[in-house]
């Protein structure tokens, strides 16, 4: 284990104020003559959440991060890049929706008892959500008490932590430069106490990896990834169209939001809700032969399920869908059969359609589960 080596780095751009809604925290990864191990990438934060202005929250405030998401909730998005080789690889927009939706399709109750998710501030409970961002009391030798911010812990879900094959060589590729932009506050909490006033911040951002020697061997690193594409949905009848820019496209999952709830600083904007009354789906793309395809679903359940089976597409092995029942998502989708298409030239068109006679506005997010060769 002597060839393990952990590594640390501070924010490039650095404020000892910390950091909190709409910053962007950049990191750097180097480490001449080694390679980065696959898949060991943590972010680490301090959080202090006031209520208002200089009032960090306590037990009597009912302010929370959404229990599923955690320490995630506070980001937006993330950019990968690797500036000397391939530029940028990867732009995970609308981060914490995608947390979000494999949580759903994974984890029971009895999974966030484990210490890696307990890091990440997630809970079984939305209880959890609340304790989590409390400071943290504890009872030193003289009996008073000792609050601290609470921390996180987290693996970043990106492109270098959903990847198999080769370890990633810093001598051939250059560095690894990880841009993450922090979410709005209103996005990454909510509660009946959530007002104008509330804030966040992150203090003492780091991020860890591992590296290990650079054994010379050229070998290809293939890595999940996803494009997300947002739109709106205004009627019962309801067509999307659009092209994705990837030439390898293995599946789509799609989840929903109540529009009048993305900017309400009380409701919870990484909520799956569901699309009411639900008729039909259709799904129209042309394959890799460049057949094209329609596909239409009227069978609620069905929609669902394949729903959850898409997201194993994104490297979410763990999924089923007797955890995403007893979590009520709502994720709709399509595995594309194992077959990966190109849907930078062809478009990808969804057709929805409710029985509602009085649909309310709902945003519709599609995450276009891709594949990257490094």
């Amino acid at each position: 284990m002597n060839s393990l080596t952990y590594h640390e780095s501070s924010p490039e751009n650095n404020n000892v104020n910390g950091f909190t809604e709409f910053s962007s925290v950049d990191f750097v990864l180097d480490a001449p003559n080694r390679k980065l191990l696959k898949n060991s990438i943590r972010l680490e934060a301090d959080v202090l959440v006031s209520a208002t202005t200089g009032n960090r929250v306590n037990r009597t405030h009912k302010i929370q991060i959404d229990n599923k998401v955690g320490g995630h909730a506070f980001l937006e998005s993330c950019v990968v890049s690797m500036p000397e080789s391939k530029g940028v690889v990867q732009n995970a927009q609308e981060y914490p929706r995608h947390v979000q939706q494999i949580a759903s399709a994974s984890y029971t109750k009895n999974d966030y008892f484990c210490s890696d998710l307990q890091a990440e501030m997630r809970g079984c409970l939305e209880f959890n959500g609340k304790v989590n961002i409390q400071q943290v009391a504890s009872d030193n030798t003289t009996g008073t008490q000792d609050p601290t911010d609470p921390s996180f812990c987290i693996k970043p879900i990106i492109c270098l932590n959903s990847s198999t094959g080769g370890n990633y060589s810093f001598a051939d590729n250059g560095h690894i430069r990880l841009s993450f932009n922090l979410a709005k506050v209103h996005n990454a909490l909510h509660g009946a106490d959530c007002v104008a006033g509330t804030t966040y911040t992150l203090k003492n951002m780091v991020v860890r990896y591992m590296t290990v020697p650079d054994d010379g061997k050229k070998e290809k690193m293939i890595m999940n990834s996803y494009a997300m594409v947002k739109n709106s949905v205004q009627s019962n009848s309801a067509n999307i169209s659009v092209r994705v820019p990837s030439n390898s496209v293995g599946g789509v999952s799609i989840n929903f939001l109540e529009q009048s709830r993305e900017s309400d600083l009380t409701s919870n904007s990484y909520a799956l809700n569901t699309y009411p009354q639900f008729q039909e789906v259709n799904y129209g793309f042309s394959d890799s032969s460049s057949q094209f395809i329609s596909y239409t679903i009227t069978d609620l359940g069905d929609a669902l399920h394949k729903g959850v089976e898409s997201l194993k597409r994104g490297g979410a092995n763990e999924v089923n869908y007797q955890s995403y029942h007893a979590n009520k998502g709502f994720i709709l989708g399509l595995d594309f059969n194992g077959d990966y298409i190109d849907l930078s030239s062809n478009k990808f068109s969804v057709n929805l359609k409710s029985n509602s006679v009085s649909l309310a506005p709902h945003l519709v997010y599609l995450y276009f589960h891709t594949l990257l060769v490094v």
